[in-house]
């Protein structure tokens, strides 16, 4: 029915009962919160929540399905990577999450030290057949992106992967227009030696995983 407050959205189940959900997820949701759309949601068992439902999938009006909970995607790229599954990175060694940026402050959601660094943003705006990130302002994206750069220049690989869980998105872009500053911050790194992956994942209502690699441009 609604997303609001960031973190909340209303949400009216087949028998006619209205709930409200967590909504796991910072960005506009640009696309995926129409009013009426079809949902899916997931139910905690800890009985501390104060709203034990998610919001996890959003059907759109091109009857595309997109995952919605932002926290799914780290999940996945980190089954992919454990598993090597990501031909850019395969047989690098042992990965951790959630690893400091060495000699400043903040975390990498993923990396090996001394050797490659890897920042994951989940991509879900649609706009002709293209994955646009981000949906909305976003300072911490930019200052990933220099602390990226940071490494790199340091002497180690520093990887910006889009994770892609929406199953009508071909090809991956920077929404320039809605954050012109993380687009120059993109746009500089790469002349620095930013890696940038884009892997779309295969979406099922029981399952989300890495599928294959699709293109990324800047423009």
């Amino acid at each position: 029915m609604r997303r609001y407050k960031r973190f909340l959205a209303d949400v009216r189940l087949e028998n006619g009962q209205r709930i409200t959900m967590h909504c796991a997820n910072t960005g506009a949701m640009l696309g995926c919160s129409t009013p009426g759309s079809v949902v899916y949601y997931s139910t905690s068992k800890n009985l501390n929540r104060k709203y034990p439902q998610t919001l996890e999938y959003v059907q759109s009006e091109q009857d595309h399905l997109a995952c919605v909970n932002t926290a799914i995607a780290n999940k996945v790229v980190g089954e992919a990577l454990n598993g090597d599954d990501i031909a850019e990175v395969q047989g690098l060694g042992e990965w951790q999450s959630e690893i400091r940026i060495p000699d400043e402050a903040g975390r990498f959601d993923f990396g090996i030290p001394s050797k490659v660094y890897i920042e994951v943003k989940s991509v879900t705006y649609l706009n002709d057949k293209r994955g646009l990130f981000p949906d909305a302002t976003s300072a911490r994206a930019t200052k990933h992106v220099k602390a990226l750069v940071r490494r790199i220049k340091a002497g180690e690989r520093g990887i910006l992967l889009f994770c892609v869980p929406h199953t009508g998105i071909e090809r991956t872009s920077i929404a320039k227009q809605l954050d012109p500053t993380y687009y120059e911050a993109v746009r500089e790194a790469l002349d620095d030696g930013l890696e940038v992956l884009a892997y779309r994942c295969q979406l099922t209502l029981d399952e989300v995983k890495i599928d294959y690699a699709i293109p990324f441009t800047l423009d």
